[in-house]
């Protein structure tokens, strides 16, 4: 490659670069804490001790026969997280604890981190078009492309784990199409790239894996290419393809020295992690999609690529348009660029098929996909680069470069007057922002909460001397709140149940609705304050305690705040919010409990109905949901969420084998649930399984013992003793039952 040391755009390549490295840092000190930013944090911890020696978290295993378990730490996953490589995550801590930690708090430096990713990103993507074309002024188009992509942007601010991983995918595309455009030749250097960035790819996600099979995919007929056209003889195809093979095992293995986890079995490992990617179900991610709630496994086949279009701005969106339609100019090229046009499209393509064929339950917008964007980056802005060369008319190029300007002029005004919620953006395809708002998911990751929380720092009216002012936040993981309200003077956290009266504030997000419908339709909630906006679109709303009356005195130390007599309590709202408090603890027995609570004072409302069985199937209780659901349906057929609910039900039992250890989840499921009868049939199952279980012998006595038959329940202690004579769970019902029955 041949370049021009003294070329202008080389210089406006690196000083775009440059200041990318200053500007994002900087602004993401001003991102708030982002939902799975706790986790990795935790993980990044467990993953920097265990190279120390002094923790052995994260290599524990995320399964249990098969299962993903979310064994917790306080409100933080501990080992389901392992799943994912420690790459980011240990450097992370490992940067911090050596280097940061004098000037940040953790997050802080996790923040500048991410954003350095980011820049990252948006300059391997201008090096690619470099790498592809030989062209500066086409590598800093990519690059200023990249820049001006919101969602990108955004999300390089505070994202733990998919920008990271965005990043590194594209740092090995690079390194393939650079091998590719070096063919026959194989330099060491190359290869050892090459390697090292199969090896971290995978390092922060096992889905790395798929770059592996993308060079094979394409290495094995472009070196068929190259010996039918004699450009190389067949010992120089095989011996080429047999060190790209060992290139790529190594890459493969090598990710073990990022992941701790993998470390235990490096072979199948990765394979075991990219299983639970797939189906990857444990939560509840109803998303507004269209204008109507949509539930996991309910998600239309064009569910990505949608996400995807509403999201990129119009400059990337035309540039591929153009792309297609420029393809016979494109296919002109030298062999090694139409290869990498190849490539890039497939990288796009393959992960949308592979998704909408295998039916994976891929969650929260385009983010998990977000790898897959600065493909169609890089290929738009060949397109515009091409389309600048092919017209020669002066006037005719004045006009493109106005429409191009105008268009990337729209996200960099997006970007530049929404810091730090860039990730929000929507394309005007949609309407923007505006249009989007009701019609698909917006603000789950919570990028607007800390600018709530300055808002309420900046403008409380409520403030007593010797009083801080009660914030809470009902939904998601609660360290995006506390964090910012623990280090403030006037603020303290509020924590309480959602029909507690205790609070003065409460940041209410509109991704709250797909527990309460009533939310989004009839939004801003009563007593809305202030709304954090993006374009003037809401993304939270600060809502004031209507019971607080501040009293002002011309003396500031007599000020006082007072509190209305509180109406009575709804207890059908109360037993509701105790419901969902419940079910966002993963506590569903309760959850069900208390949902069915709210259907016996409200037997028509089809929400409580359809909690009772989203709670059900998140115990894979799939039969009792479908019997249950027929209540809600009685009283709308056509409610969708329920709809939703039922089918995942319905789906699960397809593939579902129920074995022994489910067997005992279900008698004890049904047990606290207060349903004896079908905790003993339950336990009576789990011993067909295995007839010399004590589990379901003491689940057998416990129901017995709760239905007051003394007599049985001694009975069925007796036979878990004979299998377990040392069971003290056994031991101490039985001595329950002998009380309870008169015995001694």
């Amino acid at each position: 490659m041949k370049i021009d040391l003294s070329n202008p755009f080389k210089t406006l390549f690196f000083l775009w670069a440059a200041a990318c490295i200053v500007i994002l840092p900087l602004l993401s000190m001003h991102a708030g804490i982002t939902e799975d930013e706790p986790q990795h944090i935790t993980y990044g911890r467990h993953v920097l001790d265990w190279y120390r020696g002094v923790d052995s978290t994260a290599v524990m295993s995320p399964f249990d026969n098969g299962v993903w378990k979310l064994a917790t730490e306080g409100a933080t996953s501990k080992t389901a997280i392992n799943i994912y490589g420690g790459f980011v995550d240990g450097t992370s801590e490992l940067i911090y604890r050596t280097i940061t930690h004098h000037f940040f708090d953790p997050y802080e430096s996790k923040h500048i981190i991410s954003s350095i990713y980011g820049v990252l990103l948006f300059i391997i993507i201008g090096l690619i078009c470099l790498t592809i074309t030989d062209s500066w002024g086409i590598a800093l188009l990519g690059l200023v492309i990249a820049t001006f992509t919101p969602r990108l942007f955004g999300y390089a601010l505070s994202n733990p784990k998919d920008i990271p991983f965005a990043t590194m995918f594209m740092f090995c595309m690079w390194q393939i199409i650079s091998t590719f455009k070096e063919l026959p030749n194989l330099s060491i250097k190359r290869m050892i790239l090459l390697g090292l960035s199969f090896s971290m790819a995978m390092g922060i996600r096992s889905g790395g894996a798929i770059l592996i099979f993308y060079f094979q995919a394409f290495l094995f007929p472009y070196l068929l290419y190259l010996w039918y056209t004699n450009e190389i003889d067949f010992n120089r195809a095989i011996k080429i393809f047999v060190i790209a093979g060992i290139v790529s095992v190594i890459g493969y293995l090598g990710c073990a020295l990022f992941w701790p986890w993998d470390t235990l079995n490096p072979i199948l490992n990765p394979w075991r992690s990219l299983s639970v990617f797939k189906s990857l179900n444990e939560f509840n991610c109803s998303e507004v999609f269209e204008g109507e709630w949509i539930g996991n496994g309910q998600r239309p086949w064009y569910w990505q690529p949608k996400w995807i279009y509403i999201t990129l701005p119009l400059t990337t969106i035309f540039g591929c348009a153009l792309f297609l339609i420029l393809i016979p100019k494109f296919l002109k090229k030298s062999k090694s660029e139409i290869l990498a046009y190849g490539l890039l499209m497939f990288s796009f393509l393959f992960p949308m098929l592979s998704i909408i064929i295998s039916d994976s339950n891929v969650l929260n917008a385009e983010r998990h996909v977000l790898f897959a964007v600065p493909g169609l980056i890089i290929l738009a802005t060949l397109a515009w680069a091409e389309l600048f060369k092919q017209v020669k008319d002066s006037y005719q190029r004045m006009a493109l470069g106005i429409l191009f300007l105008m268009l990337i002029g729209e996200p960099a005004r997006f970007i530049a007057c929404n810091n730090p919620v860039q990730s929000m953006y929507f394309s005007p395809v949609v309407g923007g922002v505006k249009g989007a708002f009701k019609n698909y998911e917006m603000d789950y990751y919570g990028y607007s909460i800390r600018p709530a929380v300055d808002w309420i720092a900046e403008h409380d009216s409520i403030h007593a001397p010797g009083r801080k002012a009660r914030v809470r936040m009902w939904y998601g993981e609660q360290i995006k709140l506390t964090h910012y309200i623990d280090s403030s003077q006037t603020l303290a956290y509020a924590l309480c149940e959602e029909n507690s009266q205790d609070w003065d504030y409460s940041i209410v997000l509109p991704s709250e609705s797909k527990f309460n419908h009533d939310l989004l339709l009839h939004w801003p909630p009563a007593g809305t304050i202030y709304q954090v906006k993006a374009d003037q679109t809401p993304l939270c709303a600060i809502v004031k305690n209507p019971r607080i009356t501040y009293v002002q005195s011309n003396s500031p130390s007599q000020a006082t705040v007072t509190y209305t007599t509180p109406a009575p309590a709804d207890p059908f709202a109360a037993l509701l919010a105790e419901g969902v408090g419940y079910y966002q603890k993963a506590d569903y027995n309760k959850a069900v409990i208390a949902f069915k609570k709210c259907v016996e004072l409200k037997p028509n409302d089809k929400v409580a109905i359809n909690d009772v069985v989203a709670s059900y199937n998140s115990l894979k209780m799939f039969d009792e949901a479908i019997e249950y659901s027929k209540k809600g349906f009685a009283i709308d057929p056509d409610f969708q969420l329920l709809k939703n609910n039922v089918a995942e039900s319905y789906k699960a039992k397809k593939t579902f084998v129920p074995n022994e250890a489910y067997y005992h989840n279900l008698s004890y499921n049904y047990y606290v649930q207060q349903d004896y009868l079908k905790t003993i049939e339950a336990a009576k199952k789990a011993l067909k399984l295995n007839p010399n279980s004590s589990i379901a012998w003491n689940n057998i006595c416990s129901a017995y013992n709760q239905l007051k038959e003394y007599q049985k329940a001694m009975d069925a202690c007796d036979r878990g003793l004979k299998i377990d004579a040392q069971n003290a769970m056994l031991k101490n019902n039985r001595a329950e039952a002998a009380r309870l029955a008169g015995q001694k």
